[in-house]
């Protein structure tokens, strides 16, 4: 019997399309394409030099991220920002970042809590920026700051629990890239987010799930009263063209 040859699908495409959906993602959620902004094919193409094809494929999963939205008359764009987005995302990702923290204080093991240390120290020595342009300075405190936080869970044992609170934290990033400069501008709430992410660690170590999802909770809380008192400053409110959703 002779041998067929085997089909070989060419994966170039699907590569490319995997490769600026991230890039996209990124960008999106570090604020560098605005809230509202349409996503014209032609300025994407030149900007990320690649073609229609991979562009398409990587919004349309971004719509699926609910970090794009597509409108028959308009195409695609950038998912917008709203106070009422803001509560309910804040709430939901309060719930179950606690749930993932419980549950990761009661299955943690010496590496679990080696990882916190280790995550909490690096986050300590990365240095704020002075202004939202030092781009590279937030994206390192942004990478340390979710590596810190995905440390107080990591052991929840629930790959979903993981995505889903990755997902809400991703979100959130882009509020709270609008006002990262607020908090380093300000010695009193820079000295209050280091002692809570301080004393979050040291209760989720000491095994006191009580008093760790207390403070996270609060700690979530207070970065949403951040960005509601910057709302204006940070052109979080709504441009006419999505006037629907300032409401």
């Amino acid at each position: 019997m002779s041998l067929q040859p085997v089909a070989v699908a060419d994966d170039e495409s699907t590569t490319l399309g995997i490769e600026i959906y991230a890039r996209l993602r990124r960008d999106l959620i570090a604020g560098h394409l605005k809230p509202g902004e349409r996503l014209r094919f032609r300025q994407l193409s030149s900007i990320y030099g690649v073609g229609i094809a991979p562009l398409r494929e990587a919004l349309s999963r971004l719509v699926s991220d609910q970090l794009v939205r597509f409108e028959g008359h308009r195409g695609y764009t950038v998912a917008p920002l709203s106070l009422s987005d803001l509560h309910d995302l804040c709430a939901l990702r309060t719930e179950l970042s606690c749930n993932a923290l419980r549950r990761s204080i009661t299955r943690g093991d010496e590496d679990w809590e080696a990882e916190i240390l280790a995550a909490l120290h690096r986050l300590e020595r990365t240095p704020l920026p002075h202004s939202v342009e030092d781009r590279k300075i937030v994206d390192e405190w942004e990478l340390r700051h979710d590596r810190f936080h995905y440390s107080l869970i990591a052991a929840c044992d629930s790959p979903w629990l993981l995505h889903f609170c990755g997902a809400l934290s991703d979100h959130f990033q882009r509020y709270r890239r609008g006002v990262i400069v607020v908090t380093s501008s300000s010695q009193e709430l820079l000295k209050r987010v280091r002692d809570q992410h301080r004393t979050i660690a040291e209760a989720a170590i000491a095994r006191d799930a009580d008093r760790a999802t207390a403070v996270l909770a609060e700690h979530f809380q207070g970065s949403v009263e951040v960005v509601i008192r910057n709302y204006e400053e940070v052109s979080l409110s709504l441009s006419a063209g999505n006037g629907d959703e300032a409401n």
